[in-house]
């Protein structure tokens, strides 16, 4: 009699497991890819808003600095970015205390920049770079014509406040009035004849007409 090999069929927990490895791993590794990619684009929208800080830091008016600035609340919103966050918003404070006082103004230029390079070195310590205080409010360049502009524009948006409140007046000079040069040479002989008579070099000539005389 022959005897007969016996095929076990049954399924063990390696098996089990290895078909779950099959089955689940293409989604894992997806789900793990769309989660390192998330985690790169928070990082790099974050060292977007700290590179456009940077690079107007010297230019606080640029458009990109502003739109920037406003970004960090949105980007710097995590419980390990407190730091950034208290930072920012005590530079918002200052931003928002513009004195009138052109004695003042100095001060506050002064402070407003010791309190951007809090932000920025918050930021970037947060990111992962290495900048200290000094580098971060010395290094910065930007052009004197741009200075001068960001001046002047200051200096218009103040007068056009104080004249639309009726603070100041604009100031206005008359270098010319139009005028009629014959009337004008009749006028200078006119009054040269006056002061001669006046003075005594000029007498006034009178006639009489006889024809109107009444004989008595």
């Amino acid at each position: 009699m022959e005897s007969k090999e016996v095929v076990n069929t049954a399924i063990t927990i390696s098996d089990w497991l290895m078909m779950f490895a099959v089955i689940l791993g293409p989604i894992l590794a997806v789900q793990i890819q769309k989660f390192i990619d998330s985690r790169k684009e928070n990082k790099e929208r974050k060292i977007k808003v700290f590179r456009d800080l940077m690079t107007t830091r010297a230019s606080t008016l640029a458009v990109q600095h502003v739109s920037a600035l406003n970004m960090v609340g949105l980007e710097f919103n995590d419980k390990k970015y407190s730091k950034v966050i208290n930072a920012w918003k005590t530079y918002l404070d200052h931003l928002s205390s513009f004195p009138d006082d052109e004695n003042l103004q100095k001060i506050w230029i002064e402070k407003r920049n010791d309190q951007l390079s809090d932000l920025l070195y918050e930021m970037g310590e947060s990111l992962g770079f290495e900048f200290d205080k000094v580098h971060i409010k010395k290094a910065g360049y930007v052009p004197q014509a741009h200075v001068d502009k960001e001046n002047e524009e200051n200096f218009i948006r103040r007068k056009t406040v104080a004249i639309l409140s009726q603070k100041d007046t604009v100031p206005i000079s008359i270098l010319s009035l139009p005028s009629d040069n014959e009337a004008l040479e009749t006028q200078k002989e006119l009054h040269v004849l006056m002061k001669e008579h006046f003075e005594g070099k000029r007498s006034v000539s009178i006639s009489i007409n006889k024809e109107n005389n009444i004989d008595e």
